[in-house]
């Protein structure tokens, strides 16, 4: 983005003859060019020698829209006795939003392996009678499988069922598991469990724990037309929606109407409120709820999935509630693996999935000897934290409150993040992981039309007035650097500071080696 010329910049707008896209393109335009003017450097591409760099990123940070803010940088190289070539209150505290993840993935790999694989079963104290009946029920064996879909993994699980000959299952249907404990991290804000990035961590997991809708618009004035995308899935739940369809906007008087549509939802009430107005040329708009109670949801479209491959449930009760007996001995009668940890972590890290990261953590604590007491969640982050201390990160220095970083509880130092980092760093599989500027992930549309394309591989982190960005940097003449750079408590919009965050990124990418 910073190698755009005045001249093309022109060119656009001059090209632009549509009111309100001029309007847009001249707000994008002015922060362009007052991006150019702050950071020339980076603008034009000049090199940077390691020397330079400290003075450079000072210049970025005492931008007067950040004086209020708080922002933290390190930059080190990775050899073995790292050289440290930016340091801005690098050993403070700072909220790192999605960053938390690159510690819990980092551990994952470390303490599940790159090949586990989350495991979903379904048995039952017998194998099906000469009638195809289970006569004591079936349960299904949940360890929290971040990829579980009813589209595929449900159907699969019930198809072995199907081929293995069971016709009827006379008791009940009821799901267990051996992670145990909080799904929600007491420190999420509940506004947040509405949305889908606020999905509940349940080992019972199917779908991402969202339901689907769709919203299009109907005549003017009218109600516009709901639709959940799988009705059956969302039977029990009302919908109070309130869009209206607007008349279109007069575009050739470069008029524009605003529409816009919230949806709000008491947690753990199933009643959606969806209200606004759409216009009535729009496009069709989708959103997601998430599912209050994975559990009752996952036993829900299991019976529903099991009538549907012609399997009958005799008892009424089908879904009620019962205690797994380990000491008896179950028969397997149909299994799911997900897809490898490496596989996952690529959703965890480039998409940033919430859910994903809350499932690792929870997968980390049932490897560990937890107490009685302690539950999966906790036991997870206590792991985290032990691995973190045996490869000599100071363990006050990373506060984990969540496996995600959904939590503003969540604190760390950008020295910490760049250690982890630094750890990390031969370990192809979680490097992987991690998205490419301008080409995957969350930073696919970032760093698109600079010449930092393609050279930074990092994690991305947004909160409401915090953003955070860290991962690898390989400049084209100088070895590789790995990075992080935080910013807390600002009023700024997550693009204007990403726009800072980035420009010290693209510093990075120019990093030069010079003449001592």
């Amino acid at each position: 983005m910073f190698n755009v010329s005045y001249g093309s910049l022109l060119a656009i707008l001059f090209e632009t003859a549509n009111p309100l896209r001029h309007k847009i393109f001249t707000e994008i335009v002015g922060a362009a060019i007052s991006l150019i003017a702050a950071f020339p450097a980076q603008a034009i591409g000049n090199p940077i020698c390691p020397a330079q760099l400290q003075p450079e990123v000072e210049k970025i940070v005492r931008s007067p829209k950040l004086n209020p803010s708080r922002v933290g940088v390190f930059v080190q190289t990775t050899e073995s006795n790292p050289q440290v070539l930016s340091n801005i209150d690098g050993d403070h505290y700072f909220v790192p939003a999605s960053n938390i993840k690159l510690f819990t993935t980092a551990v994952a790999l470390k303490v599940l392996g790159a090949d586990y694989q989350f495991t979903t079963s379904l048995v039952s104290q017998s194998l099906p009678n000469a009638q195809g009946e289970l006569e004591k029920g079936l349960w299904i064996l949940a360890s929290g499988d971040p990829s579980f879909s009813s589209s595929t993994s449900l159907k699969s699980l019930v198809s072995q069922l199907k081929r293995l000959g069971v016709k009827r299952i006379n008791g009940g249907v009821w799901a267990s598991s051996s992670l145990k404990g909080t799904e929600i991290a007491g420190s999420w804000e509940w506004d947040d469990l509405q949305h889908y990035y606020g999905a509940i961590a349940s080992p019972f997991t199917i779908d991402d724990n969202v339901l689907e809708w769709r919203l299009r618009p109907a005549s003017t004035g009218e109600v516009a037309i709901f639709e959940w995308t799988k009705p059956m899935y969302a039977s029990s739940w009302r919908v109070d929606n309130q869009v209206v369809t607007a008349s279109a906007s007069d575009q050739s008087a470069g008029k524009s109407l605003i529409t816009g549509v919230d949806t709000s939802r008491a947690y753990p009430d199933k009643v959606l409120l969806i209200r606004g107005q759409i216009a009535e040329n729009a496009k069709p708009m989708s959103g997601q709820v998430t599912v209050p109670n994975p559990k009752e949801h996952f036993l829900k479209l299991l019976r529903q999935e099991l009538l549907a491959q012609g399997i009958e449930v005799r008892r009424s009760d089908a879904t009620s509630q019962n205690s797994f007996d380990e000491s008896i001995s179950y028969k397997k009668l149909a299994s799911h693996s997900s897809p490898r940890l490496s596989d996952l972590l690529v959703t965890a890290n480039q998409d940033s999935s919430n859910l994903y990261a809350e499932l690792m953590t929870r997968a980390i604590g049932g490897r560990a000897n937890a107490t009685e007491s302690e539950d999966s969640f906790s036991a997870g982050l206590k792991q985290i934290t032990n691995y973190l201390q045996s490869i000599n990160i100071a363990t006050d220095h990373v506060l984990p409150a969540d496996g995600s970083g959904l939590s503003r509880h969540n604190l760390t130092t950008p020295r910490a993040i760049v250690q982890i980092l630094n750890h990390m760093v031969k370990d192809q599989n979680f490097r992987n992981s991690l998205a490419i500027a301008g080409v995957s992930g969350t930073l696919a549309n970032r760093f698109k039309d600079s010449a930092a394309s393609g050279l930074l591989r990092a994690k991305t982190g947004t909160l409401s007035g915090a953003i955070a960005l860290s991962g690898y940097a390989t400049p084209a003449s100088h070895p590789e650097v790995v990075f992080s750079i935080l910013i807390n408590n600002s009023n700024l919009t997550t693009r204007e500071l990403q726009q800072y965050s980035d420009a010290i990124a693209i510093l990075l990418t120019r990093l030069t080696k010079c003449p001592k």
